[in-house]
C-alpha cells in the first residue's frame, strides 16, 4: 500500500464514521449524504491505487507494514548511517519577505472589491511590486547561488562564540593609521 492510498482510506473512514454518527445525532439527510460521499470518493480512489499497485507487482510489504501505513504510522528507519548522496533532496528557497507582501496585496485587493476602487488599485500595485521582488529574489538566488556565511553558525550547546580574529596590536594600529594619513597627503599634493 502506498502512502497516498493509506491517506485516502483514512479520509474515507472518517467520512463514513462521521456520516453515520451525524445521522443518528441529527436525522438530517443532506449532511449525512454529503459525509457519506466524502467517505465514498476518497475510499474509491484509495482502492484504485491499491489495485493498480497490485497489477504492477506490488511492493512486497508484509500485512503488518500495510496496516501501519494505513494507520499513518511512519516506517522505521533502517539501522546504521544513511548516505544522503544518493537521495533526491529538495532545496528550500532562502527566507524572504515577498510572500507576506504578496498576500497583503491580495488581501487589500479583495477588500477593495467591497469598499472601493482605490483599494483595488492599491492592492494591485502592492501585489505587482511583491511579485516583481519575489521573482527578482528567486532569479538572484538561481543565478548567484546561495550566499553562505564565512563562519559556521554556532550550535545551541556550544555556548558563547568567541571572535576568531586576533586582537589588533596597538603599535600596528598606530602605524597603520600613520600610513593611511601619509597616503591621504600624497593624494592631496598630486596635481589633479
Amino acid at each position: 500500500m502506498t502512502d497516498e492510498a493509506g491517506m485516502l482510506l483514512r479520509v474515507s473512514g472518517f467520512g463514513f464514521a462521521a456520516g453515520i454518527i451525524y445521522w443518528f445525532l441529527s436525522y438530517e439527510w443532506l449532511g449525512t449524504i454529503c459525509l457519506l460521499l466524502l467517505g465514498a470518493g476518497p475510499g474509491f480512489a484509495g482502492l484504485i491505487l491499491i489495485q493498480e499497485q497490485r497489477q504492477r507487482g506490488g511492493t512486497g510489504e508484509s500485512r503488518a507494514a500495510a496496516l501501519r501505513r494505513l494507520a499513518g504510522v511512519p516506517p522505521q528507519d533502517p539501522p546504521g548511517p544513511k548516505d544522503l548522496e544518493a537521495e533526491d533532496l529538495g532545496v528550500l528557497p532562502l527566507p524572504t519577505i515577498w510572500p507576506l507582501a504578496a498576500s497583503l496585496g491580495m488581501a487589500i485587493l479583495l477588500t477593495g472589491l467591497i469598499y472601493g476602487l482605490w483599494l483595488v488599485v492599491l492592492g494591485l500595485g502592492l501585489l505587482g511590486y511583491a511579485a516583481w521582488g519575489w521573482l527578482a529574489a528567486v532569479n538572484r538566488e538561481n543565478r548567484y547561488g546561495r550566499v553562505q556565511a564565512a563562519t559556521p553558525s554556532p550550535s545551541p550547546q556550544s555556548g558563547p562564540v568567541s571572535d576568531p580574529r586576533p586582537e589588533p596590536d596597538p603599535a600596528e594600529a598606530e602605524g597603520g593609521a600613520a600610513a593611511q594619513a601619509d597616503a591621504g597627503r600624497e593624494t592631496e599634493t598630486r596635481p589633479g
